[in-house]
């Protein structure tokens, strides 16, 4: 289930499955470029929904929690768009997932990760746990921030809200899989 407004909707799952599930819809609506920002307690599907992520777009690897790395960088079998630098479809041509995990950083530690390096690479998608500071940084305009919250058992609540135009038409987007995906 999904409420919506212009750039915000909440997404009910009942279960792993389902938070996966919705990884695989944003993958069906993603193009390369985007920042995913996902917050909540430990526990929430932050992971799981990047674990989703990845084998939606053909990952051989499951993505783990990044806690003790602040980065790892998943391959997956998805060619980047006609709309990617041609450098970048001819040297390879295949989107990654650039997973972060911020957790254990600290206030002003995020100038000494790469970050920078990493965001708005149209041959990737970044997934960033525990990236609410990033929100105040020239790197959070345009973003997706992902809240996981806790809706009893298995069940997740999920709200998505849309910084910037690009990230606003993502949603968008990845609202109407998610629906055409219930109706089935």
């Amino acid at each position: 289930m999904a409420a919506r407004s212009p750039s915000s909707s909440i997404f009910k799952t009942d279960g792993p499955g389902a938070t996966r599930a919705l990884a695989a819809a944003f993958a069906r609506s993603a193009r390369g470029g985007e920042c995913l920002v996902l917050t909540g307690p430990i526990g929430a599907g932050k992971t799981e929904f990047v674990k989703g992520l990845a084998a939606a777009l053909g990952s051989k690897d499951s993505p783990v929690s990044a806690s003790f790395n602040i980065l790892r960088t998943y391959g997956t079998g998805r060619r980047l768009p006609r709309s990617a630098p041609r450098a970048l479809r001819a040297a390879g041509g295949r989107l990654k997932v650039f997973h972060f995990d911020l957790f254990r950083l600290g206030p002003g530690e995020l100038e000494n990760t790469g970050f920078a390096d990493y965001a708005g690479r149209s041959d990737g998608i970044m997934a960033v746990e525990w990236g609410g500071d990033i929100r105040d940084t020239a790197y959070g305009a345009e973003r997706l921030e992902l809240d996981f919250r806790l809706a009893g058992g298995d069940r997740r609540e999920i709200r998505a809200a849309a910084a910037g135009a690009e990230h606003a038409s993502l949603l968008a987007r990845m609202e109407k899989v998610w629906r055409g995906r219930k109706k089935k």
